[in-house]
C-alpha cells in the first residue's frame, strides 16, 4: 500500500519523478494502485491526463496496460499538451473561442510574412529574392514564437527603447524592420480573421481552465510530465492545483538544491532547473514542499542524480566545487561518493563521426545478446542517427530512426525536388539524367544508358533539352568520328523518341502556370497516377507541394529557380516515417522524442559543443539588452531545457555517453556538459579519473570495433604492381605516333584501351578541357587553311575559332572572358603566318600517314596525322605540329620519349602520306598558338632531320619488337621520371595508389 497516496485530502498538489527513474512506468503504477485499476478495468476511464507529446501519450497508454496486470482497461482521456490547439475543447469552452479566428497553417503564416517582407522592402525601392523574404519570414516567425512562450512582451515599448538608446545604424534598421511584427502583421491578422498559433493554444488553455473550473472533470485531472516552460502549459498546471481531483507531476526536479542555488538559477536560463524554478515560482511552491513520487525513490541512483546535478550548476557556483563535493558526500569520502556515482555510466572519445556511429551501433546490438534488455541510442544529430541505422541493418536489425527520414531522402521527395531542379534548366545532363534514372520514373533503363553513354557525358554542346532533341543527328556525325564513340544506329533511333518526349514534357510547366502543371508532369514520368504521391513519402511530398502553393500564391509569377528554392526549402523541415515496424527493443530517438521515455541501456551521442547542446541562435533584430526590456527571454533559454534531458538522460541506471575529437575533418570539442562533469570527477579521483569514466573491459565497443577490423583485415594489405603479359594475338597491332609515346610512358593506358577495350566515359557535362580546347582551335586553323583566308581576315580567322569552341561545348561567359586573349594569339598567328608566304609553295593540312613495318614477319601498321606540311621552294619539307598547351623539349625528342615530329617526319621522307611524293624533310618545329606565339625547332636541315628520323624508326622497331614478345608485361608508368603530374585515365584500375605509395583520393 500506498503511505502517502496522490490525490487524498491535504496530498501535496505538486509532485516530482526523479531523473533517471522510467517516469511514465511509475506515474502508470501509481495511479493504477490509487484508483484500483486491477480490480476495476474502468477505473481510470473518467481520468484526463495531460502529457509533453504524443509519443508519451502513446507509452503512457501502454505503461498503464502493463499496470493493470496486462488485462484489457478503459483507459483515461490522455492529450498532449502541444496538441492544445487542435484537442476537441471539453464541453462549455466553445463560446470562449468563437471570437477567436482558425489558426494559421505554418506555410500560410510563412507565405503571408514573406509578402509583408517584400513589401517593406519595395517601399524603400529594393527588390527581395523570394529565398531572401522566406529566410527573414522564418527568423519572424521564431521571434514570434518566442514572445508568446515567454508570454507578457510588449512590442509598443520597441519604439521608446529606440528613443532611448544609441545604437548603431544596423540595430536602428533593423527595429525599423521589425515594424512588421508591431503593425503590419496584427493588421493582417484582423483584415484575415485569422489569429496566431501560440495565440490561439493560450486561449485554448483558457477556456479549458475554465471550463474545468465550473465542471470538473469526473475523475482526477494530471499534468505530467511537463517542466511549463509555455504559460499555456502553467496554466493548466494551476487549474490542476485549483482542482480537487487534480495535481501536477514534475519531471527530474532537483530536491537536493540548496536554497541559495535556487535563487541563482533564476537568473542562469541554461540551467536544467531553470524552466522548473520559473514553474515552481508560478505554483507559489517551493522546492521544499514538492514530495517525491511514491515508488519512485531509488536510492540507488541518487548519487548519480546528484552528480550530474552539480556538474550543471550555475556557472557562479563552479568555484566551490570540491566544497559542494565535500558536503554531497556526506559521511563517505568524496571518492567513494563519485565512484558510487559513476556506477553505470561511462563516457566514450571517438575519432570522427563514421566511428561514432559504429560505437553506438556495436552497443545497441550488443543489447540483444541480453535476455529481454532494451536500448535506445539519443542524439539531436540525424546524420548519427541515419548512420547507426544503416550500420544495423547490415546486421538485419531494423531500427528507424524516430525523427523519420528527411523528405529529400525519399523516392517521392527526391523526385518532387529533381523534377523542380531540372526544370530550372532542363538541358543539364547532370539533372536530366538523375531524373531519367530515379527508381519511380517509367523509361527503359537500356535507352537512358545509351543516351547517357553516348549523348550526355563530355562537353555539354545544347542550350535545353529541345535543342539537345534537334541536334540529335548533328551529334551523331561529331561522335562518329572517333573509333570509340561510334554510335550504332538504332541507338540514335531511340534516344531521339526518348529525348522528343521529354522535351515535350518540359513545355508543361512555366512562369505563368506555376505548379498548376506539376501533378500532370510527375503522372507522365511515373508513368501512374499514384506514384508520386502514396505512401508516407508521397503523402509528404504533397503536403510539402501544398505548403508551396500556398505560400507562391502570395506572389505572381514565380520564375523556375524560384519555385525550387520554395519547395527545397520545405522539403528541408519536413520528416517522413519511413514505415518500418519500431523494433520491440532497440530504439533511436531525438532528445524531444526521449522525453519520459526509458531503456534499460542508453546511449547518448553527438555530444559535442555545438550539437548537443546546439549554439543557440543569434537574434538578428534585437538587441541582448532589447530582449530582456521587452520580456523576451535570452538566445540561451533552449540551453536550460536542453540541459534538462541530458541531465535526466545521464542519470538512468545504464548510461554511455559519446562524443568525436573531430567532426566534418576538422577538430571539435566535447560537450560543456562533459568538461564540467570530467572537471568534477577529476577533482575527487584526480589522476583516477580516465578509468573511472571508461567502459568496462567486457563492455567496450572499441574492443569489438577492433575485433571486426582484424576479420577483414587481408594478410597482405598492400597491393602488388600489375603485371598484365596478354597474348601476342590480343595485342594491339596499329598503332597511332601519339600512342607510342604513350607505349613508352604508360604501357598499362595501350593494354587498357586495345586489350581490355577500356576507354574513359567523360564526365556529365564536363567543362572544356585544354585537349578539346586544342581540338577545336585544330578545326579553326585547318578550316583557315584551306580556305586560303590571308592576314587581312583576322576576324574570319577569330570568328572560325569561336564557332568550334561553342561546338566543343565551351560556354558563353568562358569564351567572352577568353575573347581578348584569343584574338592576340590569332594576330600573332597570322603575323608568323605571313612572315613564311614567301617560303612556301604549297601546305596541306591534317595531312594523314600511314606505314607498316615488318616485325618478326608480322605486319605492324603506324599511323600519323600531321597540323601541317609545308612545301618550301627548293622542294624540302616542313613538317608542323601546332600546341595550345605545354610543347616538348628539344631534349625529350632527342631521347626518345618524344616521337611524333620524327615519325611524321620518317613517314613523309618513305612516302606514306597521302597526296604527298617522298621527299626530303628540312625541318620539324613545333608552334605554340598562345597569346604570344612560340616556336621550338626540333631539327633544322635535312641531314638532322634526317638522322633523328632514323634514330625514332630504329627505336620504335626494338619497342614493337619488345612487345611481340608474349612475357613483356604492360606496365603502369614504369619510368617513374616521365610521369605527368596529373593522372591517367587508367592509373586507378592499375591501383597505382596502393602500391607505388602515391596520393590519390580513392
Amino acid at each position: 500500500m500506498i503511505e502517502a497516496a496522490p490525490f487524498a485530502p491535504g496530498a501535496p498538489k505538486v509532485w516530482t519523478i526523479p531523473a533517471g527513474e522510467p517516469f511514465l512506468q511509475r506515474l502508470a503504477e501509481t495511479l493504477a494502485d490509487v484508483a484500483g485499476l486491477r480490480k476495476n478495468p474502468a477505473a481510470l476511464s473518467d481520468d484526463l491526463i495531460y502529457v509533453p507529446n504524443r509519443r508519451s501519450a502513446r507509452a503512457l497508454t501502454i505503461a498503464l496496460y502493463q499496470a493493470g496486470n496486462g488485462v484489457p482497461i478503459l483507459p483515461p482521456d490522455i492529450r498532449a499538451l502541444g496538441d492544445l490547439e487542435t484537442d476537441e475543447p471539453p464541453s462549455g469552452a466553445e463560446e470562449a473561442l468563437t471570437d477567436l479566428g482558425p489558426a494559421l497553417s505554418p506555410s500560410r503564416r510563412l507565405g503571408a510574412l514573406a509578402k509583408l517582407v517584400s513589401e517593406f522592402y519595395k517601399a524603400r525601392g529594393d527588390v527581395l529574392p523570394l529565398k531572401s523574404a522566406l529566410a527573414a519570414a522564418r527568423e519572424l516567425t521564431r521571434l514570434l514564437d518566442q514572445a508568446a512562450l515567454a508570454g507578457g512582451v510588449d512590442w509598443d515599448l520597441l519604439p521608446t527603447l529606440v528613443e532611448e538608446s544609441d545604437l548603431a545604424v544596423h540595430w536602428q534598421e533593423s527595429v525599423d524592420f521589425l515594424s512588421i511584427l508591431t503593425t503590419s502583421w496584427p493588421e493582417w491578422l484582423a483584415e484575415n480573421g485569422a489569429s496566431e498559433p501560440y495565440e490561439r493554444r493560450w486561449r485554448v488553455a483558457e477556456a479549458i481552465s475554465a471550463s474545468l473550473a465550473v465542471n470538473p472533470p469526473k475523475g482526477q485531472f494530471v499534468v505530467a510530465g511537463s517542466t511549463g516552460a509555455t504559460s499555456a502549459s502553467q496554466l493548466l498546471m494551476k487549474t490542476a492545483q485549483a482542482l480537487e481531483g487534480g495535481l501536477v507531476v514534475l519531471p527530474g526536479l532537483d530536491l537536493n538544491v540548496p536554497s541559495d542555488t535556487w535563487n541563482a538559477i533564476a537568473g542562469e536560463s541554461d540551467h536544467p532547473q531553470h524552466s522548473l524554478a520559473g514553474t515552481l515560482d508560478a505554483l507559489d511552491v517551493v522546492p521544499g514542499d514538492v514530495p517525491i513520487w511514491p515508488g519512485a525513490d531509488n536510492q540507488r541512483l541518487d548519487s548519480r542524480r546528484r552528480l550530474v546535478h552539480e556538474s550543471l550548476a550555475p556557472a557562479t557556483k563552479t568555484a566551490d566545487w570540491l566544497t559542494r563535493l565535500e558536503t554531497l558526500s556526506g559521511d563517505r569520502s568524496p571518492s567513494d561518493f563519485v565512484d558510487d556515482a559513476l556506477k553505470g555510466l561511462s563516457i566514450i572519445e571517438a575519432t570522427d563521426e563514421a566511428e561514432e556511429a559504429l560505437l553506438c551501433a556495436l552497443m545497441l546490438r550488443e543489447a540483444l545478446e541480453q535476455d529481454r534488455q532494451t536500448a535506445a541510442l539519443v542524439t539531436p544529430d540525424p546524420a548519427i542517427a541515419r548512420h547507426v541505422s544503416t550500420i544495423l541493418k547490415r546486421w538485419d536489425v531494423s531500427v528507424a530512426p524516430s525523427a523519420g527520414v528527411p523528405l529529400g531522402r525519399t523516392p517521392a521527395g527526391s523526385l518532387l525536388l529533381l523534377t523542380l531542379k531540372w526544370l530550372e534548366d532542363t538541358g543539364d545532363p547532370v539533372s536530366l539524367l538523375a531524373l531519367l534514372k530515379h527508381e519511380l520514373a517509367a523509361f527503359d533503363s537500356h535507352t537512358v544508358s545509351a543516351l547517357e553513354r553516348y549523348y550526355l557525358r563530355g562537353a555539354r554542346r545544347w542550350d535545353d533539352v529541345h535543342d539537345l532533341a534537334e541536334r540529335v543527328e548533328t551529334l551523331t556525325e561529331i561522335k562518329n568520328k572517333s573509333r570509340h564513340t561510334a554510335v550504332p544506329d538504332d541507338v540514335a533511333r531511340t534516344s531521339s523518341t526518348l529525348l522528343k518526349r521529354i522535351s515535350s514534357l518540359a513545355g508543361l510547366i512555366s512562369p505563368e502556370t506555376g505548379f498548376a502543371d506539376l501533378g500532370v508532369l510527375l503522372r507522365e514520368l511515373t508513368a501512374s497516377e499514384t506514384a508520386a504521391w502514396s505512401g508516407a513519402d508521397g503523402a509528404g511530398a504533397a503536403r510539402t507541394l501544398d505548403a508551396a502553393m500556398e505560400i507562391s500564391s502570395f506572389f505572381d509569377g514565380l520564375d523556375r529557380p524560384s519555385l525550387y528554392d520554395l519547395v527545397e526549402s520545405l522539403a528541408g523541415s519536413e520528416t517522413v516515417q519511413t514505415g518500418d515496424q519500431d523494433h520491440p527493443r532497440i530504439s533511436i530517438w531525438g532528445p524531444l522524442e526521449a522525453r519520459l521515455q526509458y531503456a534499460d541501456r542508453m546511449v547518448l551521442a553527438g555530444l559535442n559543443e555545438g550539437v548537443w547542446p546546439a549554439t543557440p541562435s543569434a537574434d538578428g533584430f534585437l538587441p541582448r539588452r532589447f530582449r530582456s526590456s521587452l520580456g523576451l527571454d535570452p538566445p540561451e533559454a533552449l540551453l536550460g531545457l536542453a540541459a534538462h534531458d541530458f541531465a535526466g538522460l545521464a542519470a538512468m541506471p545504464d548510461v554511455t555517453l559519446v562524443y568525436s575529437s573531430r567532426r566534418e575533418d576538422a577538430p571539435t570539442v566535447a560537450s560543456r556538459w562533459l568538461l564540467r562533469l570530467k572537471t568534477l570527477v577529476k577533482g575527487a579521483l584526480a589522476d583516477g579519473t580516465s578509468e573511472a569514466l571508461s567502459p568496462s573491459l567486457v563492455r567496450n565497443p572499441r574492443g569489438w570495433a577492433s575485433a571486426l577490423s582484424d576479420l577483414s583485415q587481408t594478410s597482405d594489405p598492400r597491393a602488388a604492381m600489375p603485371r598484365p603479359t596478354p597474348p601476342v594475338s590480343a595485342r594491339p597491332s596499329k598503332l597511332s605516333v601519339t600512342r607510342i609515346n604513350t607505349l613508352q610512358r604508360d604501357p598499362y593506358s595501350i593494354y587498357s584501351e586495345y586489350v581490355l577495350g577500356l576507354n574513359k566515359l567523360r564526365p556529365l557535362g564536363e567543362p572544356v578541357d585544354a585537349s578539346a580546347r586544342g581540338t577545336a582551335i585544330h578545326l579553326a586553323l585547318e578550316t583557315f587553311g584551306e580556305l586560303s583566308v590571308n592576314q587581312q581576315h583576322h576576324q574570319r580567322l577569330c570568328d572560325l575559332v569561336e564557332d568550334n569552341l561553342k561546338r566543343a561545348g565551351q560556354p558563353d561567359h568562358i569564351r567572352a572572358s577568353e575573347r581578348a586573349s584569343l584574338q592576340a594569339a590569332m594576330a600573332d598567328f597570322l603575323r608568323w603566318w605571313e612572315a613564311r608566304r614567301d617560303r612556301v609553295v604549297n601546305a596541306s593540312a591534317e595531312a594523314r600517314g600511314r606505314m607498316c613495318i615488318d616485325i618478326a614477319g608480322e605486319a605492324f601498321t603506324l599511323t600519323g596525322v600531321a597540323d601541317r606540311i609545308e612545301t618550301f621552294v627548293d622542294g624540302t619539307l616542313s613538317v608542323i605540329d601546332f600546341k595550345t598547351g605545354g610543347m616538348p623539349s628539344k631534349k625529350a625528342v632527342n631521347s626518345g620519349f618524344e616521337q611524333q615530329l620524327p615519325l611524321l617526319a620518317r613517314m613523309v621522307m618513305s612516302g606514306h602520306f597521302e597526296a604527298l611524293a617522298p621527299a626530303q624533310v628540312s625541318e620539324i618545329r613545333y608552334v605554340g598558338v598562345k597569346r604570344q606565339l612560340e616556336e621550338r625547332i626540333i631539327a633544322g636541315g635535312p641531314e638532322e632531320v634526317s638522322a633523328l628520323a632514323d634514330t625514332s624508326a630504329d627505336i620504335l622497331k626494338r619497342l614493337i619488337e619488345a612487345y611481340s614478345n608474349p612475357s613483356a608485361p604492360y606496365l603502369s608508368i614504369p619510368r617513374v621520371q616521365l610521369k605527368s603530374d596529373y593522372e591517367g585515365d587508367y592509373d586507378r584500375l592499375a591501383r597505382r595508389a596502393e602500391w607505388a605509395g602515391e596520393l590519390g583520393d580513392g
